[in-house]
């Protein structure tokens, strides 16, 4: 038999596939739990900073601003994933009317499911024409299913002062 003719992997060929194969199914597991925590984060950061223009709107138009997931009806409805908006709501019934205006919406990841535990109501969150939120102190939790990992965004008036603190699980 001719040497030339043998075609195959040695034994330290063999080890050096299977060692970068192991690396790199390693590697795409922690490549997707960074990009999770990613979307965690970037939907946290922007909720809080629809949370902080819509105080920021009440305080320079001097009007009461609702924010909330708003249905096709422009009602505000409980589950809080998807479209978040902040709107004017002269009227205080929580729902876009006619002649109010949405100023700002935030779209959060479809995979990202989001919570509100707080005061009543807990379809929406109100601020007041001079900056302050009425009674709607609680914390939003930012979760994938299926995933342990979780975020917490708090919202808190005390003393009349706006606080937001970030929280991770």
């Amino acid at each position: 038999m001719n040497p030339k003719n043998i075609y195959g992997l040695s034994f330290v060929e063999m080890l050096s596939a299977l060692t970068i194969i192991s690396m790199l199914s390693l590697g795409a597991t922690h490549i997707q739990a960074i990009v999770i925590n990613q979307r965690l984060y970037d939907s946290q950061s922007s909720l809080h900073l629809l949370i902080r223009r819509a105080r920021h709107d009440a305080l320079a138009l001097r009007t009461r601003i609702t924010l909330c997931a708003l249905s096709e009806a422009g009602i505000c409805r409980q589950d809080w994933s998807g479209n978040i908006s902040a709107f004017t709501d002269h009227n205080g019934n929580r729902q876009l009317d006619p002649n109010e205006l949405e100023l700002s919406r935030v779209d959060m990841h479809p995979s990202v499911e989001v919570d509100w535990k707080g005061m009543k109501p807990t379809s929406s969150l109100h601020f007041s024409p001079i900056g302050v939120t009425f009674v709607s102190n609680g914390t939003f939790t930012l979760c994938i299913p299926q995933q342990h990992h979780a975020v917490k965004l708090v919202v808190n008036k005390q003393n009349k002062k706006y606080f937001i603190a970030f929280l991770s699980e």
